[in-house]
């Protein structure tokens, strides 16, 4: 038997215990991110295969004098959602595990500017000796974004290495892996957008003379103003129910308010203060209506959610607008046509008729 069916033979012995050994890994890993709020998609490990193993240690390029020099019989990988989360990985990997830093790689930076491929960091890592099967025993850590990971994957599932191929495939491989670095970086650029437009709809709430454009992101700030959670209240009270801290469907809401004409939070805002007082007396014909027509019944809700209140004021709002009474049943039916998306004009219309009479404004 060759020296390299030995390896093999011997790692088949040990495969139950790395196993197990994997598995601890992985758990404990996950709970260190947790434990840290660092969010990722995903932790996972792996043995490596017995047939993955006889080819590595076919290789004329490197020699493997015994099982323990091979450090990836072990393997986790972590996925971050986005590129700066990579660094928060990597610190607590190198806080909280022995890195043998001689063998392992930081292949996320090239230090050629024109280099596109395969990124991810590379922790080789050791364990206490009670722990181990050997005292030589390392493992090894990936850290990589999604959209890394799918890149590695792709390229392992075609069977070739980017960097082996002839040069017309290799610039197309080329071209793939700019843009996924390039949707890396504008990923994390939107999420610091996101995170200062949402910084901006708050203080809108304390400076209401700078009104936003109304969409999930100013409607959840919107509906922790006092007049809207007294609006809230108000429909609570109607339905004889408790107020919930979960938001109603921003979504659908703040479509409903535009499609309703009012498109900004200052709309919103004039229209609780002119149409606010008449909401909860539509409550229960509305609630009435919602029983026959779609068989929806607001007894049976266990909470009021915040924003509830903006759902009967949008209608409240277009039936006591200046509109004739035509023109405030095409309104309504544009409105449930459109949350249907795309709805049916004539079932729209019956809705939008049957309410007109029910609320009775």
């Amino acid at each position: 038997m060759s020296k390299g069916e030995d390896l093999v033979s011997e790692f088949a012995r040990h495969r139950p215990a790395l196993a197990a050994i994997a598995s601890r890994l992985e758990i404990g890993l996950a709970a260190e991110l947790r434990r840290a709020s660092v969010d990722v998609q995903f932790v996972s490990s792996r043995v490596k295969s017995v047939e993955s193993l006889r080819h590595k240690l076919s290789r004329p390029d490197k020699t493997y004098r015994r099982l323990w020099d091979v450090t990836d019989l072990v393997g986790l990988r972590v996925a971050t959602y986005f590129e700066d989360a990579v660094e928060d990985v990597a610190r607590l990997v190198e806080r909280d595990h022995a890195v043998d830093f001689t063998h392992s790689a930081d292949k996320l930076r090239f230090t050629d500017h024109g280099k596109f491929g395969y990124r991810s960091l590379h922790y080789v890592c050791g364990l206490p000796a009670a722990d181990a099967p050997d005292p030589a025993f390392r493992f090894e850590i990936q850290v990589r974004t999604v959209l890394q990971h799918a890149w590695a994957e792709v390229e392992h599932d075609l069977g070739y290495k980017a960097t082996a191929v002839p040069p017309q495939i290799r610039r197309r491989f080329s071209r793939i892996a700019s843009l996924l670095e390039i949707a890396d970086q504008e990923f994390v650029s939107i999420r610091r957008e996101l995170r200062s437009y949402e910084e901006a709809a708050r203080a809108e709430s304390a400076h209401p003379d700078r009104p936003m454009s109304l969409d999930v992101i100013s409607f959840a700030t919107l509906c922790e103003s006092e007049p809207v959670r007294a609006l809230d209240a108000a429909v609570a009270r109607a339905l004889d129910k408790p107020l919930s801290t979960a938001l109603f469907f921003p979504e659908y809401t703040a479509k409903m308010l535009r499609l309703a004409g009012l498109a900004s939070t200052a709309d919103v805002r004039d229209a609780v203060a002119r149409h606010g007082a008449a909401v909860p007396g539509v409550v229960g014909p509305y609630a009435e209506f919602a029983r026959g027509a779609w068989q929806l019944d607001l007894a049976a809700i266990d909470a009021v959610q915040r924003g509830y209140g903006l759902v009967f004021l949008a209608h409240v709002a277009i039936l006591r607008g200046p509109e004739l009474g035509l023109s405030k049943v095409a309104k309504l039916t544009r409105l449930y046509q459109e949350l249907d998306d795309p709805g049916d004009e004539r079932e729209a219309h019956r809705i939008a008729t049957g309410l007109v009479a029910a609320l009775g404004l």
